[in-house]
């Protein structure tokens, strides 16, 4: 059922359903692997891997329109991309060069500057950021490793060389709201790595894992911090895990069925709603969560472009992006 209620980030006074609608794009670079929005609303990134740019999107934070031509050089093949919840930061993982790029991101324009990179390990596949914004780890796919950096709070330079040990090729890396749970997908090794988080250094500890079903890629926690959920690649499935809020310690076995080919997938603020992109179906599957026990529900889609491979949503919840692979393009989606 929808819910009304007054959530930090949510838009005020509105009841979502979590459907979706629209059928408008705007171009991109070459072959956009990753999509992230800033949680003030106001602007979109893309990372281009056949480009080594980021595209820079200006966003109508009353109608979710993208606008803007512009870009800014990465590393080599940059895959994924991400925003600092102060919305001063944006960091682009580049794959061939083993590099995370760091660009200073103007709060009042969106426009991003810099060339600072600091080294990964082998592949870098994944970034995120914990919410103190004091911390960044990206998932070195090659290297079975998380990197772990220290953020400068006032400058964003990332600074550290330590890594932590995960399953065979992790590909998504994702952190808990409230900074003690690190998350790792490892797509050869079909499970999910869990690390506890010092919430005063950053460092990571544990050596844990659960069972995911067949190549885990994309991965998102809820915002309520009790579900954790993984995209099985070739299986076409969503694994659900419950997750104990004491502990950070993932349960459950169960799984519901997506379109072809999952990849990557993302959970509105209010905890309602999950999407996943359908690399195969040229889809993006839309559930309903039950926010008492994290169940998923529904089997509507709706068309993108051609080979979306990441999505992400608006803080406020009214808009969805797609970022298209093979059509070099973001969708853009209206979310009732």
């Amino acid at each position: 059922m929808p819910i009304n209620r007054k959530i930090m980030g949510v838009k005020r006074g509105v009841t979502f359903t979590g459907a979706l609608s629209g059928t408008s794009t705007i171009a991109t670079g070459s072959t956009p692997y990753s999509v992230c929005i800033s949680a003030d609303g106001a602007s979109v990134y893309a990372a281009n891997y056949v480009s080594n740019t980021i595209s820079i999107f200006a966003r109508n934070t009353s109608t979710g329109a993208l606008s803007g031509t512009s870009t800014i050089a990465t590393g080599s093949t940059p895959y994924s991309v991400c925003i600092s919840a102060d919305g001063a930061s944006v960091y682009a993982v580049n794959e061939t060069s083993a590099t995370v790029s760091i660009f200073t991101r103007n709060t009042s324009t969106g426009a991003l500057s810099g060339t600072s990179t600091i080294a990964t390990q082998t592949a870098p596949s994944s970034i995120c950021i914990s919410a103190d914004g004091a911390s960044v780890y990206v998932a070195n796919y090659a290297s079975a490793t998380v990197s772990i950096f220290t953020r400068n709070t006032s400058t964003g330079a990332l600074s550290g060389t330590s890594t932590i040990a995960t399953g065979s090729n992790p590909f998504s890396v994702c952190i808990s709201a409230d900074g003690t749970s690190v998350y790792a997908a490892n797509y050869v090794s079909n499970t999910i790595s869990i690390f506890a988080r010092n919430t005063s250094t950053g460092a990571l500890s544990g050596t844990s894992t659960i069972a995911t079903g067949a190549r885990p890629f994309g991965l998102c926690i809820s915002a309520d911090g009790t579900s954790v959920y993984a995209t099985n690649f070739p299986a076409n499935t969503v694994s659900i895990f419950a997750r104990n809020t004491s502990t950070g310690a993932l349960s459950g076995s169960s799984t519901i069925a997506t379109g072809s080919s999952p990849r990557g997938m993302c959970i509105s603020s209010d905890n309602i709603s999950v999407y996943a992109t359908n690399y195969s179906g040229n889809t993006i599957s839309i559930f309903t969560r039950n926010t008492s026990t994290g169940a998923l529900s529904g089997t509507s889609t709706i068309a993108t472009g051609t080979n979306p491979y990441s999505v992400c949503i608006s803080a406020d919840g009214t808009s969805v992006y797609a970022a298209n692979l093979g059509a070099n393009t973001v969708s853009i989606f209206t979310r009732s």
